[in-house]
C-alpha cells in the first residue's frame, strides 16, 4: 500500500493550537476588535485599506438575515436608527441572538453538514416518520447556546452520556441522518450485505470526520491516504469506534424514564395476571362440568371421530394466555386482551409472547384461525416462532412483500418467496384457517382454509431449515418478530396450534375442518356458573379490568430515529476495502495525525460498543484536539462572509485551501474555546467587528495605488476581506422571507415537519408534490419535511441541495429556471397577492404610502424619489399586486449587501 504523502508535522491544520499575539497595524485607529487587527494587517500588506463602514439600515438588514435568516421589520429599523448610543448595534446583536429565530437559522446550516433527511433514498425512498426530533434538537441546542464539545459529543454518544437525556438520544440522529439501502439490507446475500454495510460506515465515517475534523478519513478506506497523513488503519480505528450504529426506530425515553414506566407495568401486570389465575381456577371446574356432561352424549363421540395429530401445543384463548396444557404460559403486551375466547390485537402495540419452548423444534407445521380487521394492512405477524430478540424467525405473515397475500415470514427474508396465490378473498373479521409447513426436505408449504395456497424450496446459504433450541424459543402471536416496529398485527386470533412435524395436506384439511375440539363457549360457561361463582368471576373480571385499564393508560413511548446500539463484530483493516479480504484486527481510535491529544483509545478490542463512541466523543471534543476548533470557526466565518478563511470547509488536508488568515484562525479558535465554546460568543465577536460592518462597495482608495481598479485587482474575490460580500439569499431564507412580508409566516416551532406531497406506497414510497396553501404549509422552511425524492421546484431551482448529501457550502448559480420560478411559481404568485393585501391594510388607500411601505416590508427602506413614481405608475395601470411581485422578483430583495 502506498504510503500517505504528508507527515502530520508538514501540514497547518493537524498543528496544536496557539493563540497568536495581535498584529501591529498602521492605521491603529480603525480596528475596533482583536479580529480587525488581522485584517488590517493583511490588507495593509497588500495594499488595501478597507471599504468605510455600511448604513445602518444596510447594517441591520444584513445581521438580522445573518442571525435569523429574516429581514427586520419596519419598527426595528426604526428604532435602530433613532437610537444613537454607541452599544445600539450591540444590543441589537444581543437581542438577535437571544431570540428563537436565530436557532431555526442556524440549524438550517448544520442540518446541511448532516445531510439530514426524512426519507431513506435508495429505490424504496421511506418516509423516516421519526427523525424530525434531531431537527429539533439542533434548534434548540443552538438556541440554548449549548457548550460546543457537548454538542459534538451528544452527537456521537448522546444516548450513552451521563446523564442520558432525551437530548443526548435525539443527538445521535446525526450519525444515521445518511441513506439507509433497505433493498441491500434486506438481501439474502450475507456478501452483499456485509458490502452494503461498509457502504454505510464510509457514510457515517465521512459525516464524522468532515463535520467535526474537515479531513477526508474516507480516502483512506482502500488505501493509506494520497495526500494527508491518514493511513488505511485509521480509516479501520474510527470504523470500529463506530461500527456498532445502526439504523432504526428507538424508544424516545431515557432510561430512567423506561425503568419507571416498565416498573409500573409489570406492577399492574402482576396484579391482573392474579386475577386470571383466580379466574381460571374459577372456571376450571365448571368447564370440566360441561366437557363430562357433553362426553356422555352420542354426538360427541362422532364429532371427535377424526383422528388429528396431537400438536405440541394449542391455544384457544378461553380466558388466559396459557396453551392448552398450560405450560406455555403467554403475556400479553402492549394493548393486546383476550375476550371471547379470541386474542384480540390493535395493530399498534399488540401482541402476545411466551415462555420459551421446553423442547427442540424443526420441522414444524404453524396455524391459526384469524380474522383481519383491515385487509390493507401490511407486514402484521399472526403466529411466529423465534429464537431471542428475533435475530431468527418463521412466521405467518400477511401483506409484508406483497399487498393482500399471506407470506411465510422470515429473518431477513431467508426462507421467504412471494407467493402468486390470489389476494386475500375474506372479508375484514372473516376467519380464515391459514398453516405453514416446514418440511424436512427444506419446502415450505402454505395452506389457506385446507387447501394448497403455495409451495416452494428456498435456495441460497441462509435459506436452510432451521433448528429452534429448547429453552431459547418462543411464541408470538400479532407481532413479525421482536423489534419489528411495523409487524403488527390488526385483527384476533380465535384458536393456534403448534406441531413439531410436517402435516400432510390430508392432516391440514382435517385440521382446518377442526376448530374449536374440544372447546366451552363464554355463554356456556355464564350459564353453567352458580349464583355465587357468577358473582365472584364478576368481581375479579372487575378488578382485573380496571388494573388493565391502567396498564394501557400509561403513555407509551414515542419513537425517534436515531441510533441503534448493537455490539459489533470485531473490526479488520480491509485489503483494497474489499469485505473477503480481511487483513489484521483494529481497536477502536482517532487519527495518528492529530498528536496533541493521544489517538488511542486504550480499549480493548471485545470494548463494548457504547464505551468506543464515548471514547472517541471525548477524542472528537477535547480541547486539545485543533481540528475541532479551527473547523467550526471557520464553518461560522463562512456563513457570515460568504467565504471561511479556509475556503474549503470540509477539506483542511493538503489538498484543501490554505488559511487566507491563519493568525486569525487560531486566534479565533483560542478565544472560542477559551470561552467555554459558546457559538453566541462567537457570533457577536465577528459581528461586532469593523470587518464585518464595511460595506460591500469596492470603492474605498488604496493605501499605495490611488488607481480604483486596485481593490479589483489585488482582491477580486474579496479574499483579504476589503469590503463585504454581496450575497444571494439562500433558497429557504427567499422562501421564508416571502412568507414574512406577506404576513404568512407560521412561526410555529418544533414538531413533524409540513408535507407538500401526497405519499403513495406501493412497496416503494411514491411522492406527487401538491401546491398547498395554509398556515399549516406556511412555516419555515427547515420545517418541510425533507424527503429525497420530492424536492420543492422553487427551492430547487435556488440551489437547495439534495437533503442526502454533505453540504459544507451551498453552490450559487444564476440560470434562467431560476428567473422562470420567481416569475410564475404559484408560491410567488400567492404571495404577491397576500403581500399586497397586507400592505392596503397598513398604508391605506394611498398609491404613495403604498408604495412606501411595500419598500420598507420588502427591502428595508424607502423607495428613491423616481422609483415611487414608477411604482404608483404601475400600481395604477396593474394593481398593488404588480407592484409586489416585481419587489419580490427584484435583486434587492433576493441579495444581502
Amino acid at each position: 500500500m502506498a504510503r500517505a504523502a504528508t507527515s502530520p508535522t508538514h501540514h497547518w491544520a493537524f498543528g496544536p493550537l496557539r493563540s497568536p499575539p495581535l498584529p501591529t497595524v498602521k492605521n491603529s485607529s480603525w480596528p475596533r476588535t482583536p479580529i480587525d487587527f488581522f485584517v488590517l494587517a493583511k490588507l495593509e500588506e497588500k495594499g488595501l485599506a478597507p471599504t468605510p463602514p455600511a448604513d445602518k439600515a444596510t447594517l441591520l438588514r444584513r445581521v438580522t438575515f445573518d442571525l435569523h435568516g429574516l429581514p427586520p421589520t419596519p419598527a426595528e429599523l426604526q428604532a435602530f436608527l433613532a437610537d444613537t448610543s454607541a452599544d445600539a448595534f450591540a444590543r441589537v446583536v444581543d437581542r438577535l441572538l437571544a431570540s428563537p429565530r436565530y436557532g431555526e437559522r442556524w440549524a438550517r446550516h448544520w442540518l446541511d453538514l448532516a445531510r439530514f433527511s426524512e426519507s431513506d433514498g435508495f429505490e424504496y425512498d421511506k418516509m423516516r416518520e421519526h427523525a424530525w426530533p434531531y431537527r429539533d434538537y439542533v434548534i434548540r441546542a443552538l438556541n440554548d447556546d449549548k457548550p460546543y464539545a457537548r454538542f459534538v459529543a451528544e452527537q456521537i454518544a448522546g444516548d450513552t452520556l451521563e446523564p442520558i437525556t432525551r437530548d443526548g438520544i435525539a443527538a445521535t440522529g446525526f450519525l444515521v441522518a445518511g441513506p439507509y439501502d433497505e433493498a441491500g439490507n434486506s438481501s439474502v446475500s450475507t456478501l452483499l450485505k456485509a458490502r452494503i454495510r461498509e457502504e454505510e460506515m464510509e457514510d457515517v465515517i465521512a459525516a464524522v470526520s468532515q463535520t467535526f475534523l474537515a479531513v477526508t478519513v474516507n480516502c483512506a478506506r482502500c488505501h493509506d491516504h494520497k495526500f494527508d497523513p491518514v493511513p488505511q488503519s485509521d480509516y479501520y480505528r474510527l470504523k470500529a469506534s463506530l461500527d456498532g450504529v445502526r439504523h432504526g426506530n428507538r424508544p424516545f425515553a431515557t432510561p430512567a424514564e423506561i425503568r419507571a414506566r416498565d416498573g409500573r407495568a409489570s406492577e399492574l401486570k402482576a396484579l391482573a395476571a392474579e386475577k386470571d389465575v383466580q379466574l381460571a381456577a374459577l372456571e376450571a371446574g365448571t368447564r370440566a362440568r360441561i366437557l363430562a356432561r357433553r362426553a356422555a352424549q352420542p354426538e360427541a363421540a362422532l364429532k371427535t371421530a377424526a383422528v388429528l395429530p396431537a400438536p405440541i401445543a394449542q391455544w384457544t384463548f378461553e380466558g388466559d394466555a396459557k396453551d392448552s396444557a398450560g405450560r406455555l404460559h403467554g403475556t400479553l403486551a402492549g394493548g393486546a386482551e383476550i375476550a371471547g375466547g379470541r386474542l384480540k390485537l390493535n395493530g399498534l402495540d399488540a401482541f402476545l409472547r411466551t415462555e420459551p419452548l421446553t423442547v427442540e423444534l424443526r420441522e414444524k407445521t404453524l396455524e391459526a384461525w384469524v380474522s383481519l380487521a383491515n385487509p390493507d394492512q401490511r407486514g402484521g405477524g399472526v403466529f411466529s416462532v423465534e429464537t431471542r430478540g428475533g435475530s431468527t424467525f418463521d412466521a405467518i405473515v400477511f401483506g409484508e412483500r406483497v399487498p393482500k397475500r399471506w407470506t411465510a415470514g422470515s429473518s431477513s427474508f431467508e426462507r421467504t418467496q412471494d407467493i402468486s396465490g390470489p389476494d386475500e378473498p375474506g372479508a375484514p373479521g372473516e376467519f380464515i384457517h391459514m398453516a405453514i409447513v416446514y418440511a424436512a426436505d427444506n419446502s415450505i408449504a402454505l395452506y389457506r382454509n385446507g387447501a394448497p395456497y403455495g409451495r416452494y424450496t428456498p435456495s441460497g446459504a441462509n435459506s436452510t431449515l432451521r433448528t429452534y433450541p429448547a429453552g431459547e424459543t418462543h411464541i408470538l402471536f400479532g407481532l413479525r418478530h421482536t423489534g419489528a416496529g411495523n409487524g403488527f398485527l390488526a385483527g384476533e386470533i380465535d384458536e393456534a396450534r403448534l406441531y413439531d412435524r410436517a402435516l400432510t395436506e390430508q392432516e391440514i384439511a382435517a385440521s382446518a375442518n377442526s376448530r374449536g375440539l374440544p372447546r366451552v363457549t363464554a355463554e356456556e360457561l355464564a350459564a353453567e356458573f352458580t349464583p355465587d361463582e357468577r358473582d365472584q368471576r364478576d368481581r375479579l373480571s372487575r378488578d382485573r379490568a380496571k388494573f388493565r385499564e391502567e396498564l394501557n393508560s400509561i403513555p407509551r413511548p414515542k419513537l425517534i430515529h436515531a441510533v441503534l446500539s448493537r455490539e459489533p463484530d470485531p473490526t479488520f483493516v480491509l485489503e483494497r476495502g474489499d469485505v473477503e479480504k480481511k487483513g489484521r484486527q483494529v481497536t477502536a481510535g482517532g487519527l495518528a495525525a492529530v498528536t496533541s491529544v493521544d489517538s488511542d483509545f486504550g480499549l480493548p478490542q471485545n470494548a463494548p460498543e457504547a464505551r468506543r463512541r464515548e471514547r472517541l466523543a471525548e477524542w472528537l471534543a477535547s480541547p486539545e484536539n485543533p481540528l475541532t476548533w479551527r473547523v467550526i470557526v471557520n464553518r461560522v466565518w463562512q456563513h457570515h462572509f460568504a467565504r471561511g478563511l479556509v475556503g474549503t470547509p470540509n477539506d483542511f488536508g493538503v489538498n484543501g485551501e490554505r488559511p487566507s488568515h491563519p493568525e486569525l484562525l487560531d486566534w479565533l479558535a483560542s478565544e472560542f474555546l477559551a470561552k467555554g465554546g459558546s457559538l453566541k460568543k462567537l457570533h457577536r465577536l465577528i459581528v461586532t467587528s469593523q470587518t464585518y460592518q464595511q460595506a460591500s462597495s469596492a470603492a474605498g482608495a488604496p493605501t499605495r495605488n490611488p488607481k480604483p481598479e486596485t481593490r479589483n485587482t489585488v482582491d477580486a474575490d474579496n479574499y483579504f476581506l476589503s469590503r463585504y460580500p454581496l450575497r444571494r439569499l439562500e433558497a429557504e431564507a427567499v422562501r421564508d422571507t416571502m412568507l414574512f412580508v406577506s404576513g404568512q409566516l407560521n412561526s410555529q416551532m418544533f414538531g413533524p415537519g409540513f408535507r407538500p406531497f401526497k405519499v403513495t406506497v406501493s412497496n416503494s414510497h411514491f411522492y406527487e408534490l401538491i401546491d398547498s396553501a395554509g398556515a399549516e404549509f406556511n412555516r419555515r422552511s427547515i420545517y418541510r419535511a425533507g424527503v429525497q425524492s420530492a424536492k420543492d421546484p422553487l427551492l430547487d431551482s435556488l440551489d437547495c441541495p439534495d437533503p442526502s448529501t454533505k453540504t459544507p457550502a451551498r453552490g450559487i448559480t444564476t440560470t434562467p429556471l431560476q428567473a422562470l420560478s420567481l416569475m410564475n411559481n404559484a408560491f410567488v404568485q400567492r404571495q404577491s397577492v397576500r403581500f399586497a393585501e397586507r400592505v392596503k391594510n397598513e398604508a391605506g388607500t394611498n398609491a404613495t404610502a403604498q408604495a412606501q411601505q411595500a419598500w420598507r416590508l420588502a427591502l428595508g427602506r424607502d423607495p428613491h424619489p423616481d422609483e415611487s413614481r414608477d411604482a404608483v405608475a404601475l400600481l395604477q395601470r396593474h394593481g398593488l399586486e404588480s407592484v409586489c411581485w416585481t419587489l419580490l422578483n427584484s435583486s434587492e430583495f433576493l441579495y444581502v449587501r
